[in-house]
């Protein structure tokens, strides 16, 4: 039989009526490329994910989002559901990824293996008379029986626009293009049986999957306490603000430090309800036990939206949990990396004071040009016709001290003041275009100890390390290659202001500083804005006439000093008012 009268076939060929999760637990097998747990799909360790897959084939449901945390089973889920559309109920479908680097390397790593071990789809592969046929199962295309799957980056909405869609998923949404997700959005809607998916760890309160949460019908997953059998939702706080995860106090040792073991051995989850004690072992029987229930009555008809945060992972213990919390106090960074991939939460910026007067509480007892400090990093900014540097000393304990800045001619110069102050590093900003070819190079040739870096608004982490060709400023480093440090500037921006108020210890700068610097240090400030819809913002500003390069080079060099193991941050803390005393006594437990 040819292949025209074997695609004509199939469209006879007999389809047995059964819902995802059935036609999934009777058909896959998932390698440990996939999951942890290798062997037959099943949803009894994550039994959540049931609703989500049965809406593949629910013509009511139209839109799915799912804010959902680390370790949930999110994209497993993607997989299965797709699995179905394929084999069962095919339409074309789309999957849109933040960028074309991204989507490549989950092609080939992730989803064609999958395709090739899974023998439900296997058999739908195009096939030649020397098997799979490559050219129709490409990395970012691939062709089946009776449908084809386009991967693109989200880099241009160009990717999209001349694609068939009948499934578009769209991953980490809060770094996809927003013009881009709307014009895909726009083209599926043609069809009467399209189907969006879409998915992130947020990252703000503006725009996102977060506002797609709350304009959704905000469904969270309920599960019975094992002691009074009330629904509860699993939440890092409870409504007095008191963290639900308890531990043995007596693991808080001295100057702040933790026993690990101790936390990782006695941490358990309170009821919000009976103040029961529960444990890891009760959470696989509470999850089978649970149900989602949606809170907003007033959401568009067949679009849903999920939150559910990493306390429901079955893989992850709340010891873990906890853990991973205490160790993200050490940077603003990785504090707001916890809210956003393991609470499911967007990170709420706060408008910051930045009045100049602050820096007369700011001055250490050392002068200007002092080595001070265990290690030296250098941050400097290129502009137009000079290049802008700060040197500052970094300590262990996370002391960041301002040691000489100003504006030099040339990247001699600049060799010159890293050799004078004994710089462990450099970091560039290589964000001027016009001079961004020659920053690479230049980095290029001291490139040991040196860095580039280029600043961004929205980043799904606070920083990511690639690697980076500085001859064609691709990322397809070879032979040839340097470090580009990217920075979610928000995100240390933000640390360096509390630095600068004295909200937080750490920011010394030398004796009478230079009133320069105190110009450009405190040009950028922050205030609260409203959009039209009524939502409220932190923006960052710049003051009118001022330059802010000093601010920059510090706000780079902050970062790179944590990839170096400097810069853990303390909270200044305020005095209060004692309390009144309670009517009865609290809990006996660290948290509370």
């Amino acid at each position: 039989m040819g292949a025209l009268e074997s695609y004509a076939f199939s469209f006879f060929r007999y389809v047995p009526r059964l819902n995802v999760v059935d036609w999934a637990e009777a058909n896959l097998h998932l390698s440990a490329r996939i999951t942890e747990t290798p062997g037959p799909y099943t949803t009894r360790l994550h039994p959540y994910v049931r609703e989500i897959l049965l809406a593949f084939n629910d013509p009511k449901v139209k839109r799915i989002s799912l804010c959902w945390g680390s370790q949930t089973a999110k994209t497993t889920t993607f997989y299965i559901g797709l699995a179905y559309v394929i084999c069962q109920q095919p339409k074309p479908i789309l999957w849109i990824l933040p960028n074309e680097k991204n989507a490549r390397q989950f092609s080939t790593e992730r989803w064609m293996p999958f395709c090739e071990e899974c023998e439900a789809i296997r058999k739908t592969l195009p096939t030649t008379a020397s098997g799979l046929d490559r050219d129709r199962f490409t990395i970012l295309r691939q062709e089946f029986d009776r449908c084809t799957m386009h991967l693109v980056g989200g880099g241009s909405p160009a990717n999209v626009r001349s694609l068939p869609i009948g499934v578009l998923i769209l991953d980490e949404i809060d770094v996809i293009d927003e013009t881009i997700r709307r014009e895909s959005m726009d083209r599926i809607k043609g069809r009467h049986d399209y189907k969006i998916f879409q998915s992130s760890t947020p990252v703000k309160e503006q725009g996102g999957i977060w506002q797609e949460y709350l304009e959704g019908d905000r469904r969270r997953y309920h599960v019975p306490c094992p002691h009074c059998g009330e629904l509860i939702t699993f939440d890092w706080k409870d409504a007095d603000g008191n963290y639900s995860v308890k531990f043995d106090e007596a693991a808080k040792l001295e100057d702040k430090k933790w026993d690990f073991g101790k936390i990782m051995a006695t941490a358990h989850y309170q009821c919000q309800a009976c103040q029961g004690k529960i444990t890891d072992a009760h959470k696989t029987k509470m999850l089978r036990g649970g149900e989602w229930q949606a809170a907003n009555p007033r959401a568009e008809p067949g679009s849903r939206s999920y939150h559910l945060n990493s306390l429901y992972s079955p893989t992850l213990t709340f010891g873990r949990i906890m853990v991973e919390w205490l160790r993200s106090q050490e940077t603003l960074g990785s504090l707001q990396n916890f809210v956003n991939g393991w609470l499911a939460e967007p990170w709420k910026d706060k408008a910051i004071d930045a009045d100049p007067k602050l820096i007369e509480q700011l001055q250490g007892e050392y002068a200007r040009g002092e080595l001070v400090g265990t290690h030296r990093i250098m941050g400097v900014d290129v502009q137009r016709a000079h290049l802008v540097y700060v040197v500052l000393g970094f300590s262990p304990d996370g002391l960041m001290q301002v040691i000489d800045h100003g504006n030099l001619p040339a990247w001699a110069d600049i060799d010159t003041v890293v050799d004078t102050y004994e710089v462990a590093a450099v970091i560039v900003d290589s964000g001027f275009g016009e001079r961004t070819q020659e920053t690479y190079e230049a980095i290029f040739h001291r490139r040991r100890t040196w860095w580039a870096a280029k600043g961004w608004d929205k980043l799904t982490q606070p920083q990511r390390i690639n690697q980076l060709d500085p001859f064609t400023g691709t990322n397809k480093a070879g032979r040839f290659k340097i470090r580009l440090l990217n920075i979610d500037v928000t995100v240390w921006q933000g640390e360096l202001a509390q630095r600068r108020a004295g909200k937080i210890e750490g920011f010394e700068v030398y004796k009478d500083v230079d009133a320069e610097f105190v110009r450009q240090f405190f040009a950028k400030y922050q205030v609260e804005e409203t959009d039209k819809r009524g939502r409220k913002k932190v923006v960052w500003k710049v003051r009118r006439h001022r330059d802010d390069h000093y601010w920059d080079c510090c706000t780079y060099a902050l970062c790179l000093s944590k990839i170096m193991g400097f810069g853990q941050v303390k909270e200044v803390v305020e005095e209060k008012q004692p309390a009144p005393p309670p009517v009865k006594p609290p809990p006996k437990s660290f948290w509370t």
